[in-house]
């Protein structure tokens, strides 16, 4: 069993096919998060080191994607976390939703009423990084 822990959202003029890119390659979370130190292939996902202070300095991630929706899998440190980015597109114009999912357990280790309002505020500065990155003409490979 999971609990949200917050969504954010935001609507950006960039294509829903170029986030969907950004997204599904983890490779590229460096360009948009910028406590990433570190990322290595292993196995079916990346391993990630961040910058202390950081909740997890290190975890193992997996992603898995469809047509509207890349999902972050997270294990292995201090706060396990499913995140989902789900996405719609009208026109010109792409809404992204982020939704943290964490276990009913994370309670246990964390008091989740503190860690919500700051990690929604951390993690939408990442989303607003995310954006200017998939507004740019940067050249982002799958």
């Amino acid at each position: 069993m999971s609990e949200i822990l917050f969504q954010n959202h935001v609507l950006t003029r960039a294509p829903q096919q170029r986030l969907q890119t950004i997204l599904s390659n983890p490779e590229t979370l460096r360009l948009w998060d910028n406590e990433i130190t570190q990322i290595a292939a292993v196995g079916n996902g990346v391993d990630i080191t961040r910058q202390a202070p950081a909740l997890n300095t290190h975890e193992h991630l997996t992603v898995t994607a469809s047509a509207n929706q890349v999902i972050y899998h997270s294990q292995d440190g201090n706060l396990a976390y499913q995140l989902t980015f789900t996405l719609s597109g009208v026109d010109n114009q792409t809404t992204l939703t982020e939704t943290l999912t964490v276990p009913a357990t994370a309670g246990n280790l964390v008091p989740l009423n503190l860690l919500a309002p700051i990690a929604k505020h951390a993690f939408a500065q990442k989303l607003a990084a995310l954006v200017a990155l998939a507004e740019s003409d940067w050249e982002v490979s799958d």
